[in-house]
């Protein structure tokens, strides 16, 4: 995860939440989800929410010796702000199912990395801050053009070569 992305990953608390919590993403008519992988360690299943003006990655996997669960969500920075709030709601909706030890995968502000279980309204009440300082960051970097992005497409939206 860089400069171009941001995103939390959920360890959840409980074991075998990985077929509940892939129902809750099924439950989104926006969410694609694409096919299982497994591995004789880890199954896991990538997938993509999309409604025309946003994009939003996932990947759900389930370490299946030990049945725990984790939940990864990005977006590209140079989205329209508009995806922050779909991002909150949708985090937010997941937790108030399951407690998860959550992760921030970038922080501009670098106050918390992470929020133990029971701090789902601690976390909501810090993304919408979190996400604005680090479009703040991305935008002192590379311009402030904003579009729908998906999240492997965020440098050459600005107009960089990736190789």
């Amino acid at each position: 995860m860089g400069i171009d992305l941001f995103g939390v990953t959920m360890h959840f608390v409980e074991t075998g939440v990985y077929e509940p919590v892939k129902e809750i993403l099924k439950g989104y008519s926006e969410i694609q989800l694409r096919d299982e992988e497994t591995t004789v360690s880890y199954k896991s299943i990538t997938g993509q929410y999309s409604d025309g003006n946003h994009f939003i990655d996932f990947q759900l996997a389930n370490q299946i010796a030990r049945n725990e669960c984790t939940l990864a969500i990005r977006f590209s920075l140079c989205s329209y702000p508009s995806i922050d709030d779909v991002f909150i709601q949708i985090v937010g909706h997941i937790l108030t199912s399951f407690e998860a030890e959550v992760w921030l995968m970038t922080s501009a502000l670098k106050e918390k990395n992470n929020y133990p279980p029971g701090e789902l309204s601690w976390l909501v009440s810090a993304l919408p801050d979190e996400i604005k300082a680090m479009r703040r960051h991305w935008q002192s970097l590379f311009g402030t053009k904003q579009g729908t992005v998906r999240v492997e497409d965020s440098f050459s939206f600005v107009g960089l070569k990736t190789i």
